[in-house]
């Protein structure tokens, strides 16, 4: 055991009480919409904070300390496509999606635009895309509990995964907007804390900068560096779209009272994920210069053990495991809500009444949860796993889904229906073969080839289609008059 008694009490108290919510909003849940977008009727303050605590989850925290540890503070400039793409995202199509009629998943967007194919397509791929990002959040509790607890990390992780799993199955949607908003307030007032006190025992940031420099001194260029321009570019546009309207985004603009205040929830954030991101940094850099040869993934945690008094230790550690079980659970949630609504509700068995409904959500939670620890054992990079799905959102789901949106109100239709899927599918199997077979020729990245071949199909498919579908509304409208 590495931790104080007090410290570890401070960590019981924290799982206790999550623990609780789950037990407290299961006796709310009374529906499925209950359960998926809670009721629609979340505040500005609540959707903040449960934006804010998803999109600064584990690998967020021990993934990106652990980049900046690796790479130096290049990764700095990268990071800012978050920011950009919370920004736009905000302003322009969130909003949108809040407005859009009874809208639980990703595929409810999709199947307005797209038909049903559509609708399946990126259903199958939006829950796989969960599982993975699930283990993301399931590796990073491992690596956080691994030093506290002195158990094997296999074991650490399954715990860690097993309370996430616990809660969300039982509160859904509602359990998790509530612990998010404890876990938010944890994860800004720990990481801080935790920073500040790691630069006044290092003498300050101007001696923590000096000592990086005698190490090395590319450790703190910000542009160039260890990365190559193609390099930067890959990485940075991953972080520009990687997460750009992943599916459990869809169910917080969707679970407001209005899209007015989805719009300035997610503005809000964006710019105060400014401030994560330096903090965020300033940790790497103070664990590169105090740790070095260490699996990054390790550093945060042995940063907080080494250099924070006992109570504020299980006070940080207590905002890790939030920032980390916070997004696991609304990955949970929202995969388990794409089951069964798109994939059991819409392929299965599409009579389902909204008992069968609810009752497959939380057996789905139940099934990602074992999946996400499955893959996570296969890619035990916190930030590699992270990145790897990034890559593969961006090219095949998003370009469809933005344009959809964009080109029209949120209740027009001016895309064919039939321009999705093989968008999609061909923006996904060129990512994939540039990426993994031909390993980046030129130093183009995969990112880019995949978003360019994904348009390419989307807009030629559309040319092709959409005199056709138009034809059809023209000759349907006629039969009913």
């Amino acid at each position: 055991m590495q931790i104080s008694l007090v410290d570890l009490v401070i960590l019981l108290i924290y799982f206790l009480v999550v623990l609780w919510i789950g037990y407290y909003t299961m006796k709310k849940i009374s529906n499925f919409s209950d359960y998926s977008v809670a009721g629609r009727t979340m505040p500005f303050a609540l959707i903040f904070a449960t934006i804010g605590a998803t999109l600064a989850g584990g690998g967020a925290t021990v993934g990106r300390v652990s980049f900046v540890y690796d790479i130096g503070i290049v990764v700095f400039l990268a990071l800012l496509g978050v920011v950009i793409s919370q920004v736009i995202i905000g302003f322009f199509i969130a909003p949108r999606i809040r407005e859009m009629e009874n809208v639980h998943t990703i595929g409810d967007i999709m199947g307005f635009y797209f038909g049903h194919s559509g609708r399946l397509v990126s259903s199958i791929f939006s829950f796989l895309f969960m599982i993975g990002m699930f283990g993301v959040q399931a590796l990073a509790l491992g690596r956080i509990l691994e030093p506290i607890i002195g158990l094997p990390f296999l074991w650490l992780t399954l715990i860690g995964a097993v309370i996430t799993i616990v809660y969300t199955w039982a509160g859904g949607m509602l359990a998790v907007v509530y612990t998010d908003a404890i876990q938010f307030i944890l994860l800004v007032g720990g990481i801080a804390t935790a920073t500040m006190i790691g630069v006044i025992k290092m003498g300050g940031m101007s001696n923590i900068i000096d000592q990086a420099a005698l190490i090395d001194t590319d450790h703190l260029v910000l542009f160039g560096g260890p990365w190559t321009v193609s390099i930067f570019i890959s990485t940075f546009l991953t972080f520009l779209l990687g997460e750009a309207l992943a599916p459990h985004y869809i169910q917080r603009y969707a679970a407001s009272k209005s899209s007015r205040i989805t719009a300035w929830s997610t503005v809000s954030f964006a710019i105060m994920y400014i401030f994560l991101t330096i903090v965020i940094m300033v940790i790497g850099l103070i664990g590169f210069v105090v740790f070095p040869k260490m699996n990054g993934d390790l550093v945060f945690v042995n940063f907080v053990l080494e250099y924070l008094p006992i109570g504020i230790i299980g006070l940080v550690f207590g905002a890790l495991i939030a920032a980390v079980m916070s997004t696991g659970s609304s990955i949970l949630n929202t995969a388990a809500v794409i089951f069964s609504k798109d994939i059991y509700g819409g392929l299965i068995n599409k009579n389902a009444d909204d008992k069968s409904m609810l009752n497959w959500a939380q057996y789905a939670t139940i099934f990602v949860g074992i999946a996400g620890v499955g893959v996570s054992l296969f890619i035990p990079s916190v930030m590699d796993l992270m990145l790897f799905g990034f890559k593969l959102w961006a090219p095949s789901i998003l370009p469809p889904m933005v344009i959809a949106l964009l080109w029209g109100g949120p209740a027009e239709r001016k895309v064919s229906p039939h321009a999705a899927v093989p968008a999609i599918i061909a923006g996904l199997l060129v990512t994939i073969l540039w990426l993994n077979i031909l390993k980046e020729p030129f130093g183009i990245p995969a990112i880019v080839v995949g978003i360019i071949t994904n348009l390419i199909v989307f807009t030629i498919v559309h040319k092709l289609t959409i005199h056709q579908v138009k034809e059809e509304l023209t000759l349907s409208k006629g039969a009913v008059k």
